[in-house]
């Protein structure tokens, strides 16, 4: 279908501002809290902390079923109410059982690989969010209407309060695991706010459950499941290495200088949450023209990245303090990471809208296994550089050395984003008119 190019810039740019406010609110916050919590509890406490988060990271993708971009293409097309009422309450019921099962994978990898201490009571309170999760479904929704700024405003404000807790721990110096229990309760707050949402303006459609349906999303979603598996521990798989050669306490001085490089993954989740439900309405033809837009976008947001990145780089001693200062020099080397998962982001996308599934988890796996050597040598030889060199080796791979031998579409797509720059310097024109007042 053919939607008209001003009304489609349009819409993408308003969900986008309403996503860059919800995750740069939330981001910018979150890092701010963050810092107090790891000047505080101290680099070892903060090492069990992001140890935590890592691992949970390596369960979300069995917690959605993997399916995310698949509900939101469903979603997209569906052609009447009453099957967009069907879709949610399919995938609603599977993201509950498949959380379940995410929220006991991490507590008995945790309970393995730490034995029963903070750790494992602190993944005892973090793992629920993976069954609060579930209420995503309706945000799906919210998103392909554009009513985006429903979502951003729930998650502000139960991310606004979530903060508040962290911080009186801090002020009060209450244990860490109260820290991990508000960071549950507030994906809790998301799953009761939707919930009464959905109740106000949707009951009108009940959904019923699609078992055809569900085998065929799960079949659909089994490769994307595996492969962002294997691309989370292809990029949290440092954590373990440097637990394993330097300790926990290392784990938490690299987390505070992996943590800078994140803050700049909500431009990546953007561009995720933004071009998924559109490109879904596009005809396979005009990919490779809208792919090196994409790149080309995703090259200038990189270029603007850098002055806050140098500013952190300035700032971080005073930011973390002395315990963190060997962080500082992990971040010249990290600063490159932010393009390679933009770029990787922008690939991953158009690979699964291609049907070109089967590919990504072959990627994954050689990315992982080049973590996982690169680390083993590095990370004993040059500390946690090393880790810092190892993970964007694995990235580098993956993403592009892959391409070159086995998808030359994909590196030749990327070749051209340099000669659309016309196109979108006229896209830009066109949405700077559209968001002027008329006289």
């Amino acid at each position: 279908m053919d939607y008209p190019a001003q009304n489609t810039v349009g819409k993408m740019v308003s969900t986008s501002g309403w996503l860059f406010i919800d995750r740069f609110v939330r981001m910018g916050v979150g890092f701010l809290v963050g810092i107090l919590i790891a000047r505080h509890y101290g680099p070892e406490q903060w090492g069990m902390l992001s140890y935590l988060v890592a691992s949970a990271t390596l369960f979300a993708a069995l917690a959605t079923a993997g399916s995310e971009d698949i509900i939101l293409r469903d979603l997209s097309q569906a052609d009447s109410p009453q099957k967009i009422a069907n879709i949610q309450k399919t995938t609603f019921i599977l993201r509950l059982f498949f959380g379940s099962l995410a929220y006991a994978a991490l507590v008995t990898l945790i309970g393995w690989s730490q034995g029963i201490g903070l750790t494992f009571y602190m993944a005892l309170a973090y793992g629920s969010l993976f069954i609060f999760q579930a209420s995503e479904i309706w945000e799906y929704r919210l998103r392909i209407e554009h009513r985006v700024a429903i979502i951003a405003r729930t998650h502000i404000l139960t991310s606004f309060f979530s903060s508040i807790v962290k911080v009186i721990c801090v002020i009060f110096g209450w244990p860490l695991i109260y820290v991990t229990c508000s960071m549950s309760a507030e994906y809790a707050g998301n799953m009761g706010l939707l919930a009464n949402y959905r109740a106000r303006h949707w009951s009108l459609w009940l959904g019923q459950f699609d078992s055809t349906y569900a085998k065929n999303l799960l079949k659909s979603s089994l490769l994307v499941m595996v492969s962002v598996t294997l691309v989370a521990a292809q990029v949290r798989c440092e954590y373990y290495l440097v637990d394993y050669f330097l300790g926990i306490e290392s784990v938490g001085i690299y987390a505070a200088a992996f943590k800078c490089m994140e803050l700049f993954d909500i431009l990546v989740v953007i561009f995720s949450m933004t071009l998924v439900p559109e490109l879904a309405k596009r005809h396979v033809l005009e990919h490779a023209v809208l792919a090196s837009r994409t790149y080309l976008l995703g090259f200038v947001i990189f270029l603007l990245m850098l002055i806050p990145i140098t500013l952190l780089y300035f700032l971080f001693p005073w930011l973390y303090g002395v315990k963190y200062i060997a962080a500082q020099e992990l971040i010249p080397w990290l600063a490159m990471r932010p393009l390679l998962v933009i770029l990787g982001s922008i690939r991953s996308i158009f690979l699964v809208l291609e049907g070109r599934l089967r590919y990504v988890p072959l990627c994954a796996t050689v990315g992982l296994v080049c973590s996982l050597t690169a680390g083993w040598f590095l990370i004993p030889m040059l500390g946690l550089v090393g880790a810092a060199v190892s993970g964007l080796i694995s990235l580098f791979v993956s993403n592009f050395v892959m391409d070159v031998f086995f998808q030359p579409q994909n590196i030749a797509r990327m070749r051209g984003a340099f000669s659309q720059w016309g196109y979108v310097v006229k896209k830009g024109k066109q949405v700077l008119k559209l968001r002027k007042p008329h006289a």
